[in-house]
């Protein structure tokens, strides 16, 4: 079958289209007929090697997919041949085929494209629980989203109009910020030429935020930081501010890496606020809670509260060339991949 590998380590050029032995679907699993790939920034960090728990190269990457279920393995009692399936593979997406557990596929609903199923889980997966179980965001909360036009962001914002939440969306264009307010965001402020700081001090009068949803970390993280009211919870789930927007250097990454303060518990006391960190990948064992709410969020999308956008799409043979669209940071929605 044909692959996207990553060879070594570096820069998108580093993605090559190769021959690679086709899996086979083990006890509890289940092979799939990749149709479509959702892209994520996470497959940018695994590529520049900054991914927690990623293999040595070669190795193909991809972390969400759709597309038909051609075998089961061995337990495999649900599936059945034939059945459209949106996958969380954890890694080996980026392929014709992929194996995965079968406890991380879910039904891809008949109203949805095998292009739409492909931008979804993950995204709104990571919007839900940084915004709801973690944020715990409530009717009336000022909510700051960086990146609000990306894959993520959007979810988060369409899901943020519904739960009655008063958007402050930061992007790098006013194309973007544009998409972020027909989304539901109601302040909107360009970090390329405003201090997103400044703006929502004055905005909120000295009030600040009471939940933040930061993908970026860094500079971006420690200025967010001290905005954060009262009761106020920050919710990190991403550092993209060391990955640059072209290459990787080491020089940004430590710059970034230094930039951000050191918490000490006694401190968040007297400032009654909470930080939490999560990665998503990290928590595919918990496939109850991920499987209702799933089926939550796909219940908004039939109902029409949350709508995935795809912004760019992409043959296989040209992945190099969409993940360095994305990592330029200048794509809106989700990127996906198709296959024939």
């Amino acid at each position: 079958m044909k692959a996207a590998v990553i060879t070594k380590f570096g820069a998108p050029s580093v993605l090559k289209i190769q021959d690679w032995p086709e899996p086979t679907p083990q006890k509890g699993e289940v092979k799939i007929r990749v149709k479509a790939i959702g892209l994520n920034f996470a497959d940018v960090m695994a590529r520049v090697g900054l991914y927690p728990g990623i293999p040595k190269p070669p190795f193909v990457p991809g972390i969400e997919v759709s597309g038909i279920v051609t075998k089961v393995g061995e337990n495999v009692r649900k599936w059945r041949h034939g059945d459209r399936v949106i996958a969380f593979t954890q890694l080996g997406g980026y392929a014709e085929y992929a194996v995965v557990k079968q406890e991380l596929l879910f039904p891809l609903p008949k109203r949805m494209s095998f292009e739409e199923g492909a931008t979804f889980s993950v995204a709104y997966l990571t919007a839900y629980h940084g915004l709801v179980t973690l944020g715990h965001v409530h009717r009336g909360d000022k909510l700051l989203i960086h990146a609000a036009a990306g894959g993520v962001g959007i979810a988060a914002t369409q899901m943020a109009k519904h739960l009655g939440a008063e958007v402050f969306a930061t992007a790098s264009s006013s194309e973007k910020l544009e998409i972020a307010r027909s989304h539901g965001a109601t302040h909107l402020i360009n970090y390329q030429t405003e201090d997103f700081e400044e703006v929502i001090l004055k905005k909120t009068n000295g009030y600040g935020i009471d939940v933040v949803l930061d993908s970026v970390g860094g500079r971006v993280f420690k200025k967010g930081w001290r905005i954060l009211a009262p009761m106020g919870r920050y919710v990190l789930y991403g550092f993209a501010a060391v990955s640059g927007k072209s290459t990787y250097s080491k020089l940004k990454a430590l710059r970034e890496v230094l930039s951000t303060p050191i918490l000490f518990p006694h401190s968040l006391l007297s400032r009654n606020v909470s930080l939490s960190c999560f990665n998503i990948y990290f928590l595919t064992n918990k496939t109850e809670y991920f499987r209702n709410t799933l089926r939550l969020i796909l219940d908004w999308q039939a109902n029409g509260i949350v709508k995935p956008v795809l912004g760019a799409r992409y043959p296989l043979s040209k992945i190099a060339e969409a993940q360095a669209f994305m990592q330029s940071r200048m794509s809106i929605g989700k990127i996906v991949i198709t296959l024939d």
